[in-house]
């Protein structure tokens, strides 16, 4: 998930701390992570994991995929 979150947003300049991860998963799900926006609500966080786990579920799938042929 980490590596998905890196190619998607690039590696913050900290590092994946809990906080870089918890903002990342949210702007999956449509926080934009302005400077005064502050921290992001459920709402968005349960999105962006939604997608998220949509995106590693299609990445596992298509691994199969590739050992199948």
């Amino acid at each position: 998930m980490l590596a998905i979150l890196d190619k998607k947003f690039g590696a913050p300049g900290t590092g994946w701390t809990y906080l870089a991860v918890l903002v990342a998963i949210a702007r999956l799900g449509g926080f934009l992570a302005r400077k005064g926006d502050g921290l992001p609500g459920w709402i968005s966080i349960c999105r962006g994991w939604h997608t998220l786990t949509a995106m590693v579920q299609g990445f596992l799938l298509a691994q199969e995929d590739q050992r199948c042929v």
